[in-house]
């Protein structure tokens, strides 16, 4: 009886293994590398912007600055002060540099008429966001992003994604930048300042610096440049969106 059941063991034993052998092994293959070189943002294989899917390329809101190559300055940077992600470009720039349009477009908002809130508020909106473990629109739009100004490019820049630049902590925004503006590819728009940082709360010159972000919005959602693509690879990418 023992031996019988010794067999027994040995032959269910194999059949488990044997079965094991024959089972279909795609969860256990290597996940495919995809490419993001080149990509604006990659969402999946559907859902995604190369440069190459340009219509135009578009220019530099600032004159002699280039894409800054300090990752914290980079779209996808952690923004823990206020429990956030950078969807922008920063450009350090001096105090009241011209900032341009970066292709044409009409103005959807322009506030020159915004007063930074004092520093304590300031620091009650961002108690707010750690509360929240998130940055919410109105805090964003209204408090941190100081003087600002957004253009709809439409459908100009890409066919498939409508299009629209955000320029924020603007010291000064241009006489006659106003919603339903038509501006022109190059045109001064704005200076650089601080409003909306804490600088700006402060009412101090320091921080200077041109926040930056350009969107592409379809049926599927709104992406912002720079979106998903790795690190490593992100300025180049970005870089191959501008006129050199």
């Amino acid at each position: 009886m023992w031996s019988l059941i010794m067999r027994s063991s040995v032959y269910i034993a194999i059949i488990i293994v044997l079965n094991a052998c024959a089972a279909p092994t795609a969860s256990i293959a290597p996940e495919i590398n995809i490419s993001k070189n080149g990509f604006l943002f990659y969402i999946d294989e559907t859902v995604n912007l190369h440069t190459n899917d340009l219509l135009q390329t578009i220019q530099l809101p600032s004159q002699n600055y280039s894409v800054p190559e300090y990752s914290n300055l980079l779209p996808n940077a952690l923004r823990e002060y206020r429990a956030g992600i950078h969807e922008g470009i920063d450009f350090p720039t001096p105090l009241n540099t011209p900032i341009m349009a970066v292709s044409g477009g009409i103005v959807i908002r322009s506030n020159p008429t915004h007063s930074d809130v004092d520093i304590e508020t300031y620091k009650a909106f961002l108690e707010t966001t750690q509360l929240l473990s998130k940055t919410p629109d109105d805090i964003y739009n209204y408090i941190l992003l100081g003087r600002s100004i957004i253009i709809d490019h439409g459908y100009t820049i890409v066919p498939n994604f409508r299009t629209i630049s955000v320029y924020a902590h603007l010291s000064t925004i241009a006489e006659g930048i106003l919603p339903g503006t038509q501006v022109n590819k190059g045109q001064v728009i704005g200076l650089a300042g601080n409003t909306g940082t804490s600088s700006g709360a402060l009412r101090n010159d320091r921080g200077v610096h041109l926040h930056w972000e350009i969107h592409f919005e379809n049926a599927t959602g709104k992406y912002f440049l720079g979106q998903n693509i790795p690190p490593e690879m992100l300025k180049d990418n970005i870089d191959l969106l501008f006129d050199k």
